[in-house]
């Protein structure tokens, strides 16, 4: 039989964290599910939807949607790429970066909270075992995805601390 208190701390953890965020980011009235693209696009000015899709493990028309949000919103700009004028390049705006910047001090802060009373040794080990524990369920997930024919976020993705989640990740 397994203990199942590994979920219990992980959702309490996960709803903290998102209280924690929702109140410190109030101001820029932006869904939390779009700060991961807004950090990956001022990580990767450039960057594409597809490239967004591809690195989230998402579909292209969900990307869309949240793209279309953070332009209407003044976050990003959309270029038509000059090589595929199909396709657009996503570039942050002025506010974008002021919302990462700040985002950034967020997660130290949380950070901070969720590691304190942790010595260094123990923090490098908890982000080991959470980033084998994330690459785990990633796994899994592209092996999901791939049965229904959905693309998975590429090796190195979120879990290694440079994508949307992991704003510290620069």
């Amino acid at each position: 039989m397994h203990d199942h208190s590994y979920m219990k701390s992980f959702s309490i953890i996960h709803r903290f964290s998102i209280m924690f965020h929702v109140k410190a980011l109030k101001k820029f009235k932006i869904a939390g599910h779009q700060m991961g693209y807004v950090t990956r696009i001022c990580q990767e000015p450039g960057t594409s939807q597809e490239d967004l899709a591809s690195f989230f493990g998402l579909n292209k028309g969900s990307v869309a949607k949240g793209v279309r949000s953070l332009v209407q919103g003044g976050y990003v700009r959309r270029v038509q790429n000059e090589q595929d004028r199909r396709a657009y390049q996503l570039y942050p705006t002025e506010k974008a970066k002021e919302l990462f910047s700040a985002a950034k001090g967020i997660m130290d802060t949380f950070d901070d909270i969720l590691t304190k009373n942790m010595t260094d040794q123990e923090k490098k080990l908890f982000q080991d075992l959470l980033t084998k524990a994330c690459d785990n369920v990633m796994e899994a997930a592209g092996d999901a995805r791939h049965e229904l024919e959905r693309p998975g976020p590429p090796p190195g993705g979120p879990c290694h601390g440079t994508g949307g989640g992991a704003v510290r990740g620069e």
